[in-house]
């Protein structure tokens, strides 16, 4: 564990740097930057196939998150530390559900201790089904009365790795465009189930059609039927045609 801390933060940090010099990199709509100088606070939903890129791409605006106690926790920590990340520490229970819901609820409670707080969270995650959305981002953005943004990070140039979510590794002299999308707001009375739901699904349209224009804007269309079937099917229509949607949401 201790040669793994002193040794995969600071190769990932360098890898990174040799990509993102080399590359030409896009950043389109709602930056989390522009989130905090405007709303405050924010919560970002974005998909667990960009998850190589988030320390890194999300790390310049400063945002706060959670890494796990334990050895992987450690390493984690670092690497976020490295780029810029607030980490603090969550709790070590480890049956799923109920450390889901103590994440959550630790994440709540650092959001409405401190002013300014950014997260960016893999709504698919962590062990899938790949691109359909889970309610955590949704609920702590809903009880902590935050808006919520989506993300999606796409390139031209790419590996896969062979993992659930088959997350893309970038390659260096590469096209990367990172779009941005929001805010979306909490009913004030938002926690019931059902206004928890369409609230999801409201945050979940978006996320596809902000995914779908990304890929398009780097690779052109049509985008593949294999991966646009991926996606849940209610989205997969509007999806093919990848029209750019509205990036800058107005308040309702």
């Amino acid at each position: 564990m201790k040669l793994g801390l002193y040794t995969v933060p600071y190769l990932y940090v360098a890898y990174m740097w040799l990509v993102y010099r080399t590359s030409r990199v896009e950043e389109l709509g709602f930056r989390p930057d522009r989130v905090r100088a405007e709303l405050g606070r924010g919560v970002f939903a974005l998909w667990h196939d960009e998850v190589f890129f988030v320390a890194w791409s999300f790390g310049k605006y400063r945002p706060d998150t959670l890494a796990s106690q334990g050895d992987g926790g450690e390493i984690i920590a670092k690497m976020l530390e490295l780029c810029h990340f607030r980490v603090f520490r969550g709790g070590s229970s480890s049956s799923g559900r109920r450390r889901s819901v103590h994440v959550v609820r630790e994440m709540i409670a650092h959001m409405q201790s401190r002013p300014g707080v950014i997260y960016g969270i893999t709504t698919d995650g962590s062990k899938g089904p790949v691109y359909r959305m889970k309610k955590g981002a949704v609920a702590i953005a809903a009880v902590a009365g935050a808006p919520l943004c989506v993300e999606k990070t796409w390139c031209r140039r790419y590996l896969r790795l062979p993992t659930w979510d088959r997350s893309l590794v970038p390659l260096p002299f590469n096209h990367i465009v990172h779009v941005y999308a929001g805010p979306i707001w909490p009913s004030p009375d938002g926690n019931g189930r059902r206004r928890l739901d369409a609230l999801c699904a409201e945050v979940e349209h978006l996320l596809c059609r902000v995914t779908a224009y990304a890929r398009a804007r780097v690779e052109g269309t049509p985008l593949p039927d294999d991966w646009l079937a991926l996606f849940p099917p209610a989205y997969r229509q509007e999806m093919a045609r990848a029209e750019e949607p509205e990036l800058f949401l107005s308040r309702p």
